[in-house]
């Protein structure tokens, strides 16, 4: 080796020695993607968890955003030994200063990446979400960049997987008239109201849908749509602001949408006090007397971070209403059916029955305005759409050649086979088998017949004590 190449050597050495020792050092920068997912386990991240190649098992949670900060290695330190006490914005702000950003909310696979972290110390929270029940490996520190698996570079795409559970999704239930009342009887054309009760979660004011759908029986007529009101406890909640409720005649599908202002005032409201939908119905001429009218509703969500469903109530929940009838025939007790009785209808209230006779829907008032049943040629009558309970039929005319009874009130009941036997098997009510009737029974009328005998025994009884009463007195005359 020259002694020229060997001065050249040194001094280039020497000249290397004065150089800063990082300026050989590549700049490392790297994209975190965090995945928001369910879980309840927190655990120490494997390689393959980092790289993505081998993710841990939860459903993705949407619209979760996080806040985060650049921070030096003391205090990175120190909120990673007291992570409780460094998840807000407050708490963190306040030993490491302003934040460097607000992530984005994860999409629907529940992801939300930070793209080109420099080296050094990171801090990340979850901003709040009502949603969300608990949280586990949140917050969570990054001390960048992390060493591959292999020792020979740098992950650059980094994955983390904070882990969340959410609250309850809802629930629904449906009551008739009152609260945790099931079953209820009416007459036709009595209003009276569904309680349809969906829980409120906490979150609800997060959420993105929230229907109440219900599909009426045939045998129940709505009363008046605009007439259906939703309230929180004591909150009532505004149509057309808080919810909108639409009816189908056609198809009979009433539904109760509630609007992201309503979700809003829902959730600000105390929610233990539970939410209620009324609305109001009647019982119509199609209902099968003594046949139970169930009515059930349904509930569609999607609570905002990935998690959407319909929920169906129990089957052992469902409310039911009804009403019933009774079947009369009128006879002399010996066989022969009766034309031409009439009858009203009394309540317990001493109230009479007043009936249309198309629509079968029943009001109550005095006598004098009463319905007239009158019994067939068969001697039958019947008496439809009465809610269970007691009653009296009262005959005010007899048949021809026939007696009112003495006391014309006959004391009937209603109830689920007063009309049909079996009303649950009954598909068709024209064809059905009607259960017995009440006999109602007349005694013929005796009228004694005039112009016989015996009014010509008596003449001539009187003929004679007339003869008698002269001859008498003639000989009275005749002796003075």
């Amino acid at each position: 080796m020259s002694r020229k190449f060997l001065s050249i050597l040194i001094i280039f050495t020497f000249l290397l020695s004065l150089l800063p020792m990082n300026v050989h050092a590549a700049t490392v920068n790297t994209n975190v993607t965090i995945h928001k997912i369910t879980g309840t386990t927190e655990h120490q991240a494997t390689f393959g968890e980092l790289t993505n190649t081998t993710p841990p098992t939860g459903d993705p949670i949407s619209n979760i955003s996080f806040t985060y900060w650049k921070v030096t290695e003391t205090q990175f330190n120190t909120m990673k030994n007291s992570p409780g006490s460094y998840q807000t914005v407050d708490q963190v702000t306040a030993l490491a200063g302003a934040p460097v950003g607000t992530t984005a909310k994860t999409q629907a696979d529940g992801t939300v990446t930070v793209n080109g972290l420099a080296e050094g110390y990171y801090w990340f929270i979850e901003d709040p979400s009502t949603a969300v029940a608990t949280s586990n490996a949140v917050p969570f520190g990054l001390d960048l960049p992390v060493t591959n698996e292999a020792g020979t570079g740098y992950i650059t795409d980094l994955h983390v997987f904070p882990k969340n559970t959410l609250e309850a999704t809802p629930i629904i239930d449906k009551d008739v008239v009152s609260d945790g009342n099931k079953s209820a009887t009416f007459d036709i054309g009595q209003s009276f109201d569904w309680l349809i009760q969906p829980t409120t979660p906490k979150g609800i004011n997060e959420y993105t849908k929230f229907t109440v759908t219900d599909q009426l029986d045939a045998a129940l007529t709505l009363s008046d749509p605009s007439k259906i009101t939703a309230a929180i406890g004591s909150t009532t909640l505004t149509p057309g602001t808080d919810f909108n409720a639409t009816y189908d005649a056609g198809t009979r599908n009433l539904t109760v949408d509630f609007t992201t202002a309503g979700l809003q005032k829902i959730g600000s409201t105390n929610q233990t006090t539970g939410l209620t939908i009324t609305v109001p119905t009647t019982i119509n001429n199609q209902a099968i007397m003594g046949k139970n009218i169930s009515n059930t509703a349904k509930l569609l969500y999607d609570n905002g971070h990935g998690t959407t469903g319909t929920e169906s109530m129990a089957t052992q929940d469902n409310p039911e209403v009804h009403t019933g009838g009774k079947n009369f025939v009128k006879t002399n007790g010996s066989g022969t059916n009766l034309q031409g009785a009439e009858f009203v209808v009394k309540n317990e209230s001493g109230q009479y029955l007043q009936q249309d006779s198309t629509t079968l829907v029943i009001t109550w008032g005095d006598r004098s305005s009463a319905t007239t049943f009158t019994s067939n040629s068969n001697g039958q009558f019947e008496v439809k759409g009465l809610a269970y309970g007691n009653y009296q039929v009262e005959e005010t005319k007899a048949p021809t050649g026939y007696t009112i009874p003495t006391n014309p009130l006959t004391a009937f009941t209603v109830d689920s086979t007063s009309y049909y036997t079996d009303a649950t098997a009954v598909t068709d009510a024209s064809t059905a088998a009607t259960a017995t009737p009440l006999e109602i029974i007349n005694k013929q009328s005796y009228i004694p017949n005039t112009g016989g005998i015996g009014t010509i025994i008596f003449t001539v009884v009187g003929v004679l004590l007339m003869l008698t009463a002269i001859v008498l007195f003639r000989k009275r005359n005749k002796a003075s």
